[in-house]
């Protein structure tokens, strides 16, 4: 060992959390060029970063995220809550579900995944109790960033943990290893966040309004009942009580039937023309009892400018110019009796289904302006089947005792083979930079140990309150990567190392203090208008729980 070794060592540590904690770069290339300086000066081996860049944490991290993305992507999630949400009529009972369901999921699907699903169920809260959206944004982040500690897999942090295991020990960690302590904080965690945000942040000033807010509430569709339809026989009274939609045309065999109130029955054949509003649209697309003209397809909300050349277009020309994109409900102020003879005009925005680069095209093309950022979801029933299975498969063969890197790789490829669609897409699922990140930057704290620095942190190792704290630190200012990656190394050497990495692990997964310490709070930052100050004042209450709790525990 050479005496300059601990000095690279401790200046690629110190420059490395310099650059995470001020953002200059991104921390994809701050774990490369910190990788690259290790190698160039012989403090690490570049068989060892190799090793690191296919290590099992970066398996099952990559697979982990497409299994989540397909389960996403299915609309599964977006129905469970969206249902659950409408049973409970309570503002806070149902907030609180959102919480408890977002972090239950949080162990096995992307914190990130589970916050843009649910935000526009967050949205149809606040209308619905006409309450900002800022009471409950930043409890679903905080909801989110607790679930996922409850799990090896949960989170990318536990995810380093793990691997780090396997390279001391040559045996995986059990993935329920922190259930016991991760989900009391979980669920505790989630409940506090959930009743105190709405107490500690200045809600009342509200949050800044988003497009989605901006836009149209609800879209007229048209949707047929077909023979054998369960809402044969039910009232349009009973149809608005079950689906939240109402029923403002009726057609059947091309002639209008006028309807008498609530009291107007449905029958087979009829065609309907329905105002949904749009966050009732994938409940719409999964009811059984309808038929639309709906093929699964994400859906994208586009606004028709004055300039438009689709201004005085009928619905039905529009489909015939916009080719594999299509029309399949309006939002304008103006009468509609049919949707397919209905004439746009300037203001009116439309409900369109085709794929993301080819709305896009068609956008452009049209001059038409985009509503929202992400599409509206129904449920499909082959992709939640196959990310179910794949789900189910992986963590069925870690828990068997395979190899768990092989196991989140097999349910990752059962997963997409599946769904055809889940294949095409299977690369974008992954977040690439977190991957180069975990790969390169698990080097910097193997470097502390190789170089013989971990010696003068004898009394981290020995004390798991003090490590639980460190990386608690660590993690609000550089990120969970950094904190699992530095002192993960530590933990696993430590007298009682599983004690010592549940220890880092609640740690590194308490990133509650700043909105920039994870990307689930920066997602809620920007959407909720919030200033830092809320995540402090917050954080510090959710932070305080955890560690009670992990103390209490620990010893």
């Amino acid at each position: 060992m050479t005496p300059l070794k601990p000095a690279v060592s401790l200046a690629v540590l110190a420059v490395s959390l310099w650059l995470l904690m001020s953002r200059r770069l991104r921390h994809d290339l701050v774990g490369v060029l910190s990788a690259l300086v290790l190698v160039a000066t012989g403090v690490v081996t570049p068989l060892a970063l190799l090793q690191d860049l296919s290590s099992t944490a970066v398996i099952v991290l990559a697979s982990a995220m497409i299994l989540a993305g397909v389960l996403s992507e299915s609309g599964f999630l977006d129905l469970v809550g969206d249902r659950l949400a409408m049973a409970i009529g309570n503002e806070y009972a149902s907030a609180l579900v959102v919480m408890l369901l977002t972090a239950l999921l949080s162990g096995f699907v992307s914190d990130v995944a589970l916050v843009l699903m649910f935000m526009p169920l967050i949205y149809s809260l606040a209308s619905r109790f006409r309450k900002p959206a800022s009471r409950y944004l930043l409890a679903l982040s905080y909801a989110a960033i607790l679930g996922g500690r409850y799990t090896m897999i949960g989170t990318s942090s536990n995810v380093v943990l793990e691997s780090l295991w396997i390279q001391r020990f040559g045996r995986t960690l059990d993935i329920f290893a922190p259930t016991a302590l991760g989900l009391e904080e979980a669920l505790l965690g989630a409940l506090v966040a959930a009743l105190a945000v709405p107490l500690l942040v200045k809600s009342s000033r509200g949050a800044q309004p988003k497009l989605e807010e901006l836009g149209p509430r609800s879209y007229l569709i048209e949707a047929e009942v077909p023979s054998g339809s369960p809402l044969v026989g039910m009232t349009v009274k009973e149809l608005r009580k079950k689906l939240g939609v109402r029923v403002r045309r009726v057609r059947r065999t091309g002639r209008a039937i006028i309807l008498r109130g609530g009291s107007s029955v449905l029958g087979e054949g009829m065609t309907l023309l329905l105002q949904v509003p749009k966050d009732k649209v994938p409940m719409l697309l999964s009811e059984k009892g309808l038929r639309t003209s709906l093929t699964g397809k994400p859906l994208y909300e586009l606004l028709v400018p004055s300039g438009s050349p689709l201004v005085n277009n009928t619905v039905y020309e529009v489909n015939m110019r916009l080719g594999e994109v299509r029309v399949v409900g309006v939002s304008t102020t103006r009468s509609v009796r049919r949707l397919s003879s209905y004439s746009l005009a300037p203001g009116d925005a439309l409900l369109v289904e085709g794929e993301e680069e080819k709305v896009a095209r068609a956008a452009s093309a049209y001059g038409l302006m985009p509503v929202r950022g992400r599409p509206l979801k129904g449920l499909n029933p082959r992709l939640a089947v196959a990310a179910v299975s794949g789900l189910g498969l992986a963590v069925g063969a870690s828990l068997a005792g395979l190899n768990m890197a092989l196991s989140f790789l097999a349910g990752a490829a059962v997963a997409v083979a599946l769904a055809p669609a889940a294949l095409r897409r299977a690369y974008t699922y992954i977040e690439w930079p977190t991957i180069v990140f975990v790969g390169t930057y698990v080097a910097v704290g193997q470097a502390l140990v190789l170089s013989g620095l971990s010696s003068y942190l004898t009394l981290l190792s020995s004390s798991p309150f003090l490590l639980f704290l460190t990386s608690l630190i660590l993690a609000n200012l550089a990120g969970n990567v950094a904190s699992a990656a530095l002192l993960g190394p530590l933990a696993v050497s430590s007298p009682h190392p599983i004690t010592s990495v549940l220890a880092v692990a609640m740690g590194a997964s308490s990133a509650f203090l700043t909105p920039f310490s994870h990307p689930a709070n920066l997602i809620a930052y920007s959407a909720g208008g919030y200033e830092p100050r809320d995540f402090a004042i917050a954080g510090t209450v959710v932070v305080i729980l955890i560690g009670l709790l992990t103390a209490l525990t620990l010893h």
